[in-house]
């Protein structure tokens, strides 16, 4: 739970100027509005796409401009001439063609100063006294909604938010950003930062902490262990769901079977869904067209599921599953409170069964399951099961590993039907891959040859070494021609040694690209990235990868990816084991400041030379991180009794002569600076540098103190930090 949050609020952008256009509409010139000039330009600028074929989408636009121009009954696309717009449009990309490159460049830095300097304003928020980034910070602006798949609202018009729209969630510390917001909340039990309500869906839209922020990473791990706990309680739960299988109750029948397809097929509930969405479908809102029972025993499953991806399989079910979907399927009828879409008052195989009473049910076997935790647990297990049978080993080369954890992601993505379209690419991929082995194979050729004259030339070497040793005259005489061959032979079979090197990397070289191309036909229909980010617990990977010796983080996730999964290492890598138990560390925040004061004071007492803030103002000032400041988190250490015994700073980064470094201080009580304290403290900011360093990579980050006088008073947390020798490096030795 948040116990603080303070932002500077978020950005609402600006509608395009005005330019004063004027086109024709049923044959009269007409004078555009601002408004309808927006609208107007955003469809002229799909004039070459897909989107102006499609009847759904043109039709739908048409009548919201129309709504707009106050023109009843709503205008045809033949009744309006955007060509003065597509006129505009093809010169804009025009002259973007024409710029330099040297423009391109420029006018890229200018955007980039722009973005940085908006992100250094707006982009962070302090959190629990840690500065993090938001996801985003900035509404969406007016446009068309595009939608997904065959979404029955696509080409509708979606009026972006205004400040009047938007809430804010802030603590009650926050100082209130600039703007005329809706309203200004506190929701400590929530990470979002700003809401608004979608003009068009209706649907709430929110801002949030980033995915690297240490409350929603904390959350993250949270999910993954309720996969866990679910391993450990899965068989309870399978002999319930079998148990109420065959119950006289048919509500209990009929919730049990949801829950059957559920675990058994990996679905997803399907009633979390907008009334205005397409009609997508998923486990409790089947209809009877969804399944088609076969007499060989099969089930034949057939439907869109979220997103418009066709969900189509054929698998045997359990005769009671079979009973039971038969009868729901004879007696399917609407639910009562349906919520849909296109499919309300349709009747259901699963009436009045939803994502609550499903929820209810799952809980009532194991308190806090839900139906998402399946989905999580079996697209992890499937992982763990393809990394296990691919008996990748340490000493193997990097692209099977690389090739191991590629297949088991596809495994997941599979198993949750995690489809994308097929970009008819393939052939010239395909094209592509054989032209790059081809010249593999030709390197892989030159150096067997190689192999072979090398190897040639030893054996060759060796026949005249003995014969001339043969030839020896005397003793000594073929001690020396010993001798000589043997240096020419060691050489040689260095050759030989190179040779074979270069040899094997070729060969790893042609199978790598074998293994690539593999993949890449695989996986040209799957999508593998929502399985990755959302589904597959990331420690299985990093727990096998350190088994092979494979980096899986760092060689397999993408960027984004390895900073939503910070916490990864840190569980994994033992950093979070605690030294001592009856020491707590944690960030400070501004209600501590009154005991970091009172620290600091029984410090400077003990040490009057340490420059020490003595007012919490001032302990602010220097030690917490502030938005649009530096980078900078503060820790405080807590002994059994909950008291405040120790004290660090990490940030801001400073520049020396021979690099870059982080700043650093850190104080103990002079009656509890021990080694346990220093071993904690010490734990705890290296872990935050290591975050820091994740989400804004720097060369050579390194913990360096600008002040150093603070290490001879706290020699303990120095030797701990590994600062101790560094500290004392200049110092006269007494044979000075």
């Amino acid at each position: 739970m948040l116990k603080q949050l303070i932002h500077n609020g978020i950005i609402i952008p600006e509608p395009p100027a005005p330019r004063g256009l004027v086109i024709r509409v049923r044959g009269r010139e007409r004078r555009l509005t601002h408004k309808e000039e927006e609208m107007a330009m955003a469809f002229a600028a799909k004039k070459d796409t897909d989107y102006v074929q499609d009847a759904v989408f043109v039709s739908n636009f048409m009548a919201d401009l129309s709504a707009e121009m106050g023109i009843d009954p709503p205008l045809s696309r033949d009744e309006i001439d955007l060509s003065p717009l597509h006129r505009l449009v093809d010169e804009e990309r025009a002259r973007k063609e024409a710029l330099t490159k040297e423009e391109r460049k420029a006018l890229a830095a200018e955007r980039k100063a722009v973005r940085e300097e908006l992100k250094a304003r707006y982009g962070y928020a302090i959190a629990n006294g840690q500065r993090v980034e938001l996801g985003t910070y900035m509404t969406e602006p007016s446009g068309i909604f595009m939608g997904r798949g065959q979404h029955p609202l696509r080409g509708r018009w979606k009026e972006g938010a205004s400040y009047e729209d938007v809430t804010l969630n802030l603590s009650p510390d926050a100082p209130r950003p600039e703007g005329d917001w809706e309203e200004i909340v506190w929701q400590p039990e929530s990470m979002w930062v700003a809401r608004w309500k979608d003009k068009l869906s209706g649907k709430l839209k929110y801002i949030w902490l980033s995915d690297t922020a240490p409350i929603k990473q904390q959350r993250e791990e949270n999910k993954f262990d309720k996969a866990i706990r679910l391993d450990a309680e899965l068989h309870r739960v399978r002999e319930r769901i079998e148990q109420d299988l065959h119950d006289e109750r048919p509500a209990r029948r009929r919730i049990a079977t949801a829950c059957y397809l559920i675990d058994a097929l990996t679905l997803r509930v399907g009633d979390e869904k907008d009334p205005d969405e397409a009609d997508t479908v998923g486990a409790t809102t089947l209809r009877p067209e969804h399944i088609m029972l076969h007499d060989d025993g099969q089930v034949e499953f057939q439907f869109l599921g979220k997103d418009s991806v066709e969900w189509h399989r054929t698998i045997p079910l359990p005769d009671q599953v079979r009973a039971n979907l038969a009868e729901l399927k004879e007696n399917a009828r609407p639910s009562s409170g349906a919520n849909d879409g296109e499919g309300r008052g349709l009747p259901q195989i699963f009436p009045d069964v939803s994502s609550r009473t499903v929820n209810a049910y799952l809980s009532s076997i194991v308190p806090g399951l839900s139906a998402k935790v399946f989905r999580t647990h079996h697209a992890t297990m499937a992982v763990e099961r393809s990394l296990k049978e691919s008996r990748v080993k340490a000493k193997d080369p990097e692209y099977k590993k690389w090739q191991a954890a590629s297949l088991a992601n596809l495994e997941a993505a599979i198993l949750c039907n995690h489809t994308k379209k097929d970009t008819g690419n393939w052939t010239k991929t395909r094209q592509r891959y054989a032209e790059r082995r081809d010249k593999a194979r030709e390197r892989l050729a030159r150096y067997e040859d190689q192999v072979r004259e090398q190897r040639n030339a030893v054996a060759a070497l060796r026949r005249e070494a003995k014969r001339r040793e043969e030839e020896a005259t005397t003793p000594e005489r073929a001690k020396k021609v010993r001798a000589r061959y043997n240096k020419r032979l060691a050489t040689a079979r260095r050759r030989l040694t190179t040779a074979r090197d270069r040899q094997r990397r070729a060969k790893d070289a042609v199978a790598k690209i074998d293994a690539q191309k593999r993949i890449a036909g695989e996986k040209r229909v799957w999508n593998l990235g929502t399985s990755l980010k959302s589904y597959i617990d990331p420690r299985v990977y990093h727990r096998w990868g350190q088994k092979v010796e494979y980096d899986v983080l760092e060689r397999y996730y993408p960027a984004t990816l390895r900073r939503k999964f910070l916490w990864v290492r840190a569980a994994d890598d033992g950093r979070r084991k605690a030294a001592d138990d009856t020491i707590t560390v944690r960030t400070a925040m501004t209600s501590d400041l009154s005991a970091v004061v009172a620290l600091l004071a029984a410090i400077k007492e003990e040490h009057p030379e340490l420059d020490l803030p003595l007012s919490q103002d001032e302990v602010a000032e220097r030690y917490l991180p502030l938005l649009g400041g530096a980078w900078k988190e503060a820790l405080i250490a807590l002994d059994d009794e909950r008291v405040i015994v120790g004290f660090a700073s990490l940030g801001p980064e400073w520049s020396a002569e021979d690099g870059d470094y982080v700043d650093v201080v850190a104080y103990a009580h002079p009656l509890h600076e021990t080694e346990a304290l220093g071993t904690r403290l010490a734990e705890n900011l290296n872990q935050c540098l290591a975050t820091y360093a994740v989400q804004f990579p720097r060369k050579n980050l390194e913990l360096r103190p600008q002040d150093e006088t603070w290490l001879a008073a706290m020699p303990t947390l120095a030797e701990a930090l590994g600062l101790a020798e560094e500290a004392y490096d200049d110092e006269p030795t007494a044979e000075d």
